[in-house]
């Protein structure tokens, strides 16, 4: 963009132009003096902008001699300056021929033909040094109908909504009047190159709607008049000045003065410089026409991923590179997204910019799923209704079905939370620039993505030596579209997948693509999303809270699925997930999935006091033990739950299991009929003698249940248990009802004479004494039992 740019001649006409930057917001009039080139701060400042063109012409002596005073100051979206290249003063001689009002009109226009060319030339010359050129003639069209011509052009500068033949007319005009001008400079002698900055598209307004081409206006000395129809006009005007008057050129002296480069103010860096942030992204207009497919595909292998293609401008500027720009990219295997530049801010006005948007993406077959972002910069959309008036934007777009949308803006735009708030954050594009953007410094981190430079250089090689923008995605948003798929083919594919990019769809009898369940082959099922991709590795709930999961093939699955850190689900024939239920699998495996569809492990506590136990596999332990936290031992039956109460197993073993479902270790328990049992160490109850406590002894019997009043002989010894299972002498004095479980043959208050059987044949009489409150074992015979035995005892006998 140029700020401002002065151009004086002294020759009989003094003319003084003045480019003024809009933005700027003063005029200046300066003659035979520098420039001081300001540095404006925007970002891509050159998407808007117009430069005003104002002409003061003023009627000065004659003098003998022409002095050319040329200074450029060129700005881009940031620029500052920096260089400065002196040219030395140079003096060209040129022999003065005299024309006269019939010269010939052929000869005219050949001259205006070299003018053109030559602005032509001037203009695209980027970066060159300062040239010295020694002409054999220099031919000056000069007059007062050339003057009013120019001040006719530059006074209708201003106009940006002219309509196409007018802006034909204007721009065919200023051209010729500015070519004529430049030519005196020209064939005197000097030529100044011009920057390559970036200049304003300045659209639709200044352009020639034959040619289809933009006007973009340079950081040049001269514009350049390129197109035959503008040669043309310039041509007519030159001819028509020259019929009138012609000038006779003496020695002209020529002073060439310093010329002031201009270097960005952030510094200029190579895509690939690994100390700066990622390259993800890149972002081009009709600037980067230059680009060729080797330069795409040199992005590709840099690793970017996604370019960000501006279509249009306003209600009727589109970028008449945007196709090949799109289709370039794809060809380097890049996503594209697209861009409109808005200028809106009236509803009525945003609906318009959207139906010409609309334009480009319907008339191009442009995918709906392609990401649009809404260019919010332009001072010119602001206004309190910026909310309402972007969302307008977007319903027309979502009429159309492009749905998908983003904003580009920046931390210095007005109403920049208002636009946001239309996407949300995660969508925002935003731009800001440091002077060296660092790989370990990164910015704007909760945005989808950060536009970090606007003067990066494309690899080393490429074709296109000029600045790009450059960004860096932090989520994904600049890669959610249509992939290397851009542009599709309506109704080109029927009941079939179809492939765009890492996504898969499948288009219905109708030729559009489906959303929601999808049922084929044998029990088969697949899901594509409000996006019409297919489901994939990643889990649906429908109606009903049901849970489905669709592998890495699309398909839902059936069955056990094992994911992450030892985890199980299970899936129905039906594809739904289990949750709070058994599934049988295999070998009569039992899982029990929980209310979260996992598969359980450990204990699990269920119904009435029951219990269960599933295994680090999963697996329900069924006819095994289980042990617990502090050796707590459990047993599961052959349906799957702990048991409670007494087990028999092996070879005559028994143990016991309370109703917590623990097994009884070192300790008694008391079954009905008041039989006693004992469990030792290792759980299983105990059968012969047990010592205990202070010298007391007990036994267990081979069914494992306490002895209790009888008589029991262990190898050499013959042992009696009391009532309480507990070993008794027979000197003890005891209680009658230690006494009980013997037969009483005879009976008397202080007296009783039991018999106890010892075996088939033999029995044992005894007398007890009562001495106090227990009896004393007084007399004790065995005998054979019948004739010549033991008979009736009589008591006090």
């Amino acid at each position: 963009m140029i700020d401002q740019f002065y151009f004086t001649v002294h020759y009989h006409v003094t003319i003084n132009i003045i480019y003024q930057n809009k933005k700027d917001g003063t005029m200046n009039f300066k003659t035979h003096n520098h420039i001081n080139a300001k540095t404006t701060k925007s970002f891509k400042l050159y998407k808007s902008g117009k430069l005003w063109l104002v002409a003061g012409v003023t009627f000065c002596s004659f003098v003998g001699s022409a002095i050319i005073n040329d200074q450029i100051a060129h700005a881009d979206t940031v620029t500052v300056a920096k260089t400065a290249t002196t040219v030395t003063r140079t003096t060209v001689s040129a022999d003065s021929k005299t024309s006269n009002d019939s010269a010939s009109s052929d000869t005219v226009s050949t001259t205006a033909n070299k003018v053109a060319n030559t602005a032509s030339n001037i203009a695209h010359q980027p970066n060159s040094a300062t040239t010295n050129l020694n002409t054999s003639q220099a031919a000056t069209a000069t007059s007062s109908t050339t003057t009013k011509a120019a001040s006719s052009i530059l006074s209708q500068a201003d106009s940006e909504t002219a309509n196409s033949n007018t802006s034909q007319a204007v721009t065919a005009t200023s051209s010729a009047a500015t070519e004529a001008v430049s030519s005196a400079a020209n064939q005197t002698g000097q030529k100044v190159s011009s920057s390559n900055n970036k200049s304003h598209e300045a659209t639709a307004h200044t352009t020639s709607a034959a040619s289809g081409s933009i006007n973009q206006v340079s950081s040049t000395a001269i514009k350049s008049a390129t197109s035959t129809e503008n040669t043309n006009k310039a041509t007519s005007v030159a001819s028509n000045a020259a019929k009138h008057q012609a000038t006779t050129t003496k020695k002209a002296d020529l002073n060439l003065t310093t010329v002031t480069a201009s270097t960005p103010e952030t510094d200029v860096w190579t895509i690939g410089d690994t100390t700066r942030p990622r390259v993800d992204v890149v972002d081009v207009a009709s600037y980067q026409s230059a680009m060729t497919q080797s330069d795409y595909n040199k992005l590709k292998a840099a690793g970017v991923k996604t370019v960000i293609i501006k279509t249009t401008e306003g209600t009727g500027y589109t970028n008449p590179v945007a196709l090949a720009q799109a289709k370039m990219a794809n060809a380097a295997g890049l996503n594209v997204d697209f861009y409109h530049y808005a200028t809106f801010n009236t509803a009525d006005t945003a609906q318009m910019e959207a139906t010409n948007m609309a334009n480009f993406l319907v008339k191009n077959n442009v995918s709906k799923k392609v990401l649009l972002f809404a260019d919010m910069e332009d001072a010119k959309t602001y206004t309190v209704n910026a909310t309402a008036n972007l969302n307008t934007f977007w319903s027309v777009l979502n009429a159309l079905g492009y749905t998908n949308h983003g904003v580009y803006t920046s931390n210095t735009y007005l109403y920049r939370d208002a636009v946001i708030k239309t996407v949300g954050q995660s969508r925002v594009w935003r731009a800001q620039y440091p002077y060296t953007p660092s790989a370990n410094n990164l910015w704007n981190t909760d945005d989808g993505a950060w536009q970090f430079s606007s003067t990066a250089l494309l690899p080393s090689g490429s074709d296109y030596t000029g600045y790009i923008d450059v960004s860096i995605c932090y989520n994904g948003l600049t890669e959610d579209s249509a992939g290397t798929n851009t542009f599709s083919t309506p109704n080109e594919f029927v009941n079939q997948y179809h492939w765009e990019g890492n996504k898969l769809y499948f288009y219905g009898s109708n030729g559009q693509p489906i959303t929601g369940f999808r049922h084929y082959g044998n029990n088969k099922l697949e899901y594509y999303g409000s996006d019409h991709a297919q489901y994939r590795n990643r889990y649906l709930t429908a109606a009903n809270n049901q849970l489905y999961y669709f592998g890495s093939n699309g398909d839902a699955i059936t069955g056990l699925r094992h994911y992450a850190n030892n985890k199980l689900e299970y899936y129905g024939t039906d594809h739904i997930q289990y949750r709070n239920r058994y599934a049988t699998v295999g070998n009569n495996k039992l899982y029990y999935f929980g209310s979260n569809g996992d598969a359980i492990s450990g204990l699990r506590h269920y119904g009435n006091n029951k219990l269960e136990f599933y295994g680090t596999d999963h697996i329900q332990y069924r006819n095994r033990y289980y042990t617990a936290a502090k050796n707590k031992l459990y047993y599961f039956g052959g349906n799957g739950d702990a048991i409670t109460g007494l087990r028999h197993y092996g070879h005559n073993k028994l143990e016991y299991y309370g109703n917590d479902h623990v097994q009884y270790r070192n300790r008694y328990y008391t079954a009905a009929k008041n039989r006693l049992y004992y469990f030792g160490g290792n759980g299983d109850a105990i059968t012969g003698l047990r010592h205990y406590g202070n010298n007391k002894l007990e036994f267990y019997g081979t069914d494992h249940i306490q002895y209790r009043n009888r008589y029991v002989t262990v190898g050499n010894h013959r042992y009696y248990f009391g009532s309480n299972g507990d070993a008794v002498s027979t000197n003890q004095p005891q209680t009658e009802a230690d006494i009980i479980g013997s037969m009483r043959v005879a009976q008397k208050a202080q007296q009783i004479v039991t018999v106890v059987q010892n075996g088939g044949s033999t029995a044992t009489l005894k007398l007890w004494q009562k001495q106090g409150n227990t009896w004393r074992n007084l007399l004790t015979s065995s005998s054979r039992i019948g004739n010549g035995g033991i008979g009736n005892s009589h008591e006090g006998n």
